[in-house]
């Protein structure tokens, strides 16, 4: 991959699954690492900025030295009893408040990649969700927004990555002005520490997931992707949602497409 010994890229979540397969690859490929994360990642990333993604007023301010080539967003919590509001900060609120944050420091004609997820999917649909979501204080209103939306952890899990989504499209011209492209990746099951809990968390759809691909992703297989979004080959690719997911939502949205034609 051109140039990355030049490249310094800044990974969330990189001290396990595709977040750590991240960090192993670009080293691989000569780039500096700094991995921002709760845990400590392996020895062979170059920096580790400790922050609890949850608490949002405990995430302290982060200045690279040298400045950043690229970031990419792969911390993230799959849906959990009683969390939803965690699942929410981690996944969308926190993933905005440090790009947000890192932005000002990429330079010209980097690039932001963010983990989104096939449960995001439906972001089109739930757009007006999304709004209220994103119009809500995460410090405060969290509580009464789950409530009065009667969020439960697996809707909690499906709107934070149909927010990132959205949001991730909707940056495309503010981060174009500042010469930077953003786009986010979309897995279906991969096979990561926490792959059980989305299992019996989402139940029967992650098993129709599975029956239909034959198999769960491998974490590398996704960070090759998110590799690729940030290298100068993607230079072209902005605000785009790549489906790396074994073709899962291609057969889906072709079965409903059909299924709506044949019951006119």
């Amino acid at each position: 991959m051109k140039d990355w010994n030049a490249k310094h890229v800044v990974v969330t979540g990189g001290a396990s699954g595709i977040g750590a397969a991240c960090v192993d690859l670009l080293k691989a490929h000569g780039a500096t690492v700094t991995v921002i994360d709760i845990n400590p990642p392996d020895d062979i990333a170059d920096h580790w900025t400790k922050a609890d993604l949850n608490d949002l007023s405990s995430i302290p301010p982060i200045t690279v030295s040298g400045g950043i080539d690229a970031l990419i967003n792969a911390a993230g919590l799959p849906p959990r009893a009683g969390r939803e509001a965690e699942t929410l900060r981690v996944n969308y609120f926190a993933l905005v408040a440090l790009t947000t944050q890192l932005a000002t420091q990429i330079k010209q004609g980097g690039a932001i990649v963010s983990m989104a997820s096939r449960a995001g999917a439906q972001w089109k649909c739930n757009f007006a969700q999304i709004q209220r979501l994103n119009s809500t204080d995460p410090l405060l209103d969290l509580a009464d927004f789950i409530e009065n939306e009667g969020v439960d952890p697996v809707r909690a899990y499906d709107l934070s990555k149909e927010a990132v989504i959205a949001w991730t499209k909707d940056m495309v011209a503010p981060m174009r002005e500042k010469n930077l492209r953003i786009n986010s990746v979309s897995p279906a099951a991969v096979e990561t520490p926490i792959l059980n809990e989305f299992m019996t968390s989402l139940g029967a759809r992650a098993e129709r997931g599975l029956e239909m691909t034959g198999r769960a992703g491998h974490a590398t297989e996704v960070a090759e992707t998110l590799l690729f979004l940030i290298s100068p080959k993607a230079s072209w690719i902005t605000g785009c949602n790549i489906e790396c997911d074994g073709g899962l939502t291609a057969e889906l949205e072709i079965s409903a497409l059909r299924f709506s034609l044949t019951s006119r």
